[in-house]
Parts: C-alpha cells; structure tokens; sequence
C-alpha cells in the first residue's frame, strides 16, 4: 500500500470571502467542528510530514501552530500569489521519488476520510461531489466551469515532484494543471470532505451548534446523549455525572432528568435558552431563584486553596498559555475601544490581592457554569440547569455561590453567549484593537440583578466577571479570535474595577 509521507498544505490567500472571521487570522485558522482546519487536516494525515504554505497573516499562523500543532511540519513563507505561490519551495523537502499529496487549507475531511489502497503510486485529482469549484475535471481535461460532480476541490496527489518542477511563483494551480497536457489523472470523490471557503458556508455551520473540542452531543427524539471525545472530556463527564446524582439527593427540580450515566442520557426539555427568548426581568428573577434554592441545600467550610487555584492560579496559567499568540500582550497598556487600559499581565500581583478579600464565603453546592447557554427554559416559565461544572479549584460539587452569580452576570451583561456563538466583530489594527459582542438584550437587568444578588456584591460579582473573560482564554483554544477577544474584552472589564 502506497503511503503518503509528505503534505502540502496551501495556506495562502487573504480568504477574503470569508470576510470578518479572517480579518485577524489566516483561512487555515478557521474552527470547525471544534478544531481549526490545518489541526483537522494535520490529524487525518497524522504521522505524515507536512509543509505548510502561509502569506497572509504568516505571523498569527506561525505563533498558533508552534502552540498547537502535534504534527512534524515546517512553515514556508510564500511571496508570489495565487495557489502557486510557495510551492516551488515547498516541494524543496520532498524527496525525488517520494509521492505527495497537496491540499488547499480550507477542507475539512471527515473520520472516516481514506484513500484509494493502491499499490504502485498513482495521480489523482480530487472531486467535489458536493459542493462547488470553480474548475473542473472530466474527460481528462481542466476546465475553467463551475461543477459539483466534477468539481475540482484542491486536492491532489503526485507519484513524484518531478512531474510539476516547473510549477511557476504565481499563478492559479489548477490554471497551471490545464496547461500540462502530459499529465494523466485518476479521479477520487472526495467523500464526506466539506469546504468552508465563504461566509455563508461557515455561517451555516456556526447555525448548527456550539461544540467543544472535548466532547459530542447527540439529540435525539426524546433524549440528548453527552459522550466525552479526549481526556479531558472523560475527566469533565465523571465530575458532571458525580454533580447530578448528588444533586439528585435533594429532588432539586431545576435539572433535566437523569436517565443514565455511561454515556451521560438526559431526558431532552422542551425548552428554549434565555437568549432566545424576549428580554423579560421574570427569566432573571426565576434563574437567580432557582440557583438561590440549589445553594441552600448544604453549606461547608471554604477552602482557601480552591479560591486560589479557582480565581487566580488558573487564571494566569491560561493567559501564558496563549500570551506569545494574543498581539499587544507584551505592551504595557492596551488601546481598546478607544480607550487605554492597563494590560492585565502587568496586574498580576493587584488582581490576586483584590481576589483575596474574598477568599471567605462559605462553600455551597453551586452549579459552577449557570450561563444562558446552560440555561433553559420552558414556556410555561420552569428554569432547568444543564452542564453542571461539578467543581470549583480543587473542591468537586462545593464551591463559591458568587461563582454561580458571576457566571449569570457574564451571560447578562458581558454577552458570553452571543460571544460563544461567534457574534461577535473584533478587528486587531498594530496599535489598537476593537471589539464589539452582539446583545442578548438583557443589559437593561442589570440593576435588578445586584438588588436580588446583593449590592455589597456588586464589586466582587464585577471582578470576577472580568476574570472569567480571561481564563476563557485557553478555554476557547480552537479559536484564535476568542483566544484574543476574551483577552482583550477581560482587559476591558478590569479596567472598571481596578
């Protein structure tokens, strides 16, 4: 069977048809299903060496991958243009001899993707089948026609880098294909391969659903099946599943029911997230009820060494994670929105004195991630809890209840999960940055919510707001422009109370 030892990956081009999701990043970078699409590419071709071309926004791409990137690769900077441009160079460290596969960025190939099992090495040139190119392939021929079942989707494979050494700098490839008569191609159907090449295409996909890259949600007809996908997502599905049967114990009515354990089976609400509905203060006033009543149940000693790891400790572990890949974080202020505010990694030793002032509140059950996202409700008004965090620092199902509070506060008025859903516009300039979170229309509640939570909590419920903009740094990995939205919005909140 003939392996595939070297990838190209063409990562050039603006990607100007994707419009705002490439304005900071590279096309490559775009996240799908959980995973940006050079990870998804690398991982379906693992233990292959790949060389990756990239131009526009060459530096984001360069930092992200030296973070993310589990693949031997190396980065070829192109200076042509058109999908010729870098392939001269990258084809410099392919051995004569050696088949190839070149691939544009923007394909995502699904779990099951394989190819043809040949013996002796062949050329191929990848088919649509689904969705349309702009070329086509049939009867041997490159065309200039659009076509999906004989769409030519950026794919191709080489018996030898000889037959295309005299590849030009700049120019189309495929224009460059039809131009090579001598060379003969067997066809594959690209199975299952999508493309997510312009904003409606994305834009459909981002309609479908909220993933992460640790685990996968299954609805069904009467019931939504949670299954871990990694090692984290097995690590989160005991805590989550630890949370419920304890909670359980109490008849707490807030929480779908359980049905079983092993994959995670709860009874699907029909119920709606606040964010879907019309603004009302009677949505707030029951959620903040209905958490109130779960905090009540038990209470505990607090554990100081939770608070630490929970609202400091993680915190910046996250943001050095990602500093070498956010632009500005090495500057001492920060220029956002039009407004200049301290940069949070200069702030490390006042943020976590400010935290420490209340590293006093008794610990209570609390539900760890009551954000809009993981709330539901039904018509007749009823409030259900799902996607329980199970722990706080290093306690499981105790924790601060102002946690819970904050995490409402951050759905409220920080718009977390219009953020979440990719609602957002953020533009990083070389001096300066914008940002702008579409609204869920419940910002007017803020008032009301500080009288029910307590106005002596307004400063601690603001600061940990700002916190939890920042720790979602790391959480939200796959994504470059929340990596630095989250940065950058944190920066902001932080401003307001320190």
């Amino acid at each position: 069977m003939v392996e595939y030892k070297y990838i190209i990956v063409q990562a050039g081009g603006k990607g100007s048809r994707l419009g705002k999701y490439t304005f900071n990043k590279p096309k490559a970078l775009i996240p799908v299903y959980g995973t940006p699409l050079i990870l998804n590419t690398m991982s379906k071709f693992s233990g292959s060496k790949f060389i990756i071309i990239g131009d526009y926004k060459y530096e984001v791409l360069r930092d992200y991958l030296r973070k993310y990137a589990k693949e031997n690769y190396i980065l070829v900077k192109a200076h042509g243009s058109g999908t010729c441009a870098g392939l001269q160079e990258a084809l410099s460290y392919i051995p004569q001899g050696t088949p190839f596969i070149i691939t544009w960025c923007d394909l995502y190939f699904p779990d099951d993707f394989k190819l043809p099992n040949d013996e002796k090495p062949k050329n191929y040139v990848g088919l649509s089948g689904t969705f349309p190119c702009r070329w086509s392939y049939e009867n041997g021929e490159f065309r200039e026609e659009p076509s999906i079942t004989n769409g030519v989707a950026g794919f191709f494979v080489f018996q030898d880098k000889e037959l295309i050494k005299d590849v030009p700098d700049n120019g189309e490839f495929v224009r460059y294909l039809s131009t090579r008569k001598d060379l003969v191609f067997d066809t594959i159907v690209l199975r299952g391969v999508k493309e997510f090449g312009t904003t409606e295409e994305y834009e459909k996909l981002l309609s479908e659903a909220v993933s992460r890259p640790f685990n996968k949600v299954t609805v069904l007809d009467n019931v939504v099946v949670k299954e871990p996908i990694d090692k984290k997502g097995f690590e989160l599905a005991e805590l989550e599943i630890a949370w419920y049967n304890h909670v359980s114990k109490y008849q707490y009515e807030h929480i779908p029911t359980v049905l079983s354990g092993k994959p995670l089976k709860l009874e699907k609400l029909n119920a709606k997230h606040p964010f879907e509905l019309q603004p009302t203060h009677e949505v707030l006033v029951k959620i903040l009820e209905a958490l109130s009543k779960l905090h009540s149940y038990q209470t505990i000693p607090p554990c100081k060494m939770s608070y630490y790891r929970e609202y400091y400790q993680k915190t910046f572990e996250r943001l050095y994670e990602v500093k070498n890949i956010i632009p500005h974080s090495e500057k001492p202020e920060l220029y956002i929105n039009g407004k200049i505010v301290p940069n949070p990694f200069l702030l490390e030793e006042e943020i976590k004195k400010a935290l420490e002032k209340f590293f006093n509140n008794p610990f209570t059950i609390i539900h760890g991630d009551p954000t809009f996202s993981n709330t539901m409700v039904t018509d007749d008004g009823m409030v259900y809890f799902i996607d329980p965090r199970g722990y706080f620092g290093h306690t499981k199902i105790f924790g601060d209840p102002d946690y819970d509070f904050a995490k409402v506060y951050y759905s409220l008025v920080g718009n977390y999960d219009k953020f979440n859903r990719k609602r957002f516009e953020l533009k990083i300039f070389h001096d300066s940055v914008e940002i702008a979170i579409e609204s869920n229309g419940y910002e007017n509640f803020e008032h009301l919510f500080f009288e029910i939570v307590g106005i002596n909590k307004t400063e601690k419920i603001k600061l940990l707001h700002a916190i939890i903009w920042l720790s979602l740094t790391t959480y939200a990995w796959d994504d470059y422009d929340m990596i630095c939205g989250a940065f950058y919005n944190g920066a902001l909140k932080l401003a307001e109370v320190l």
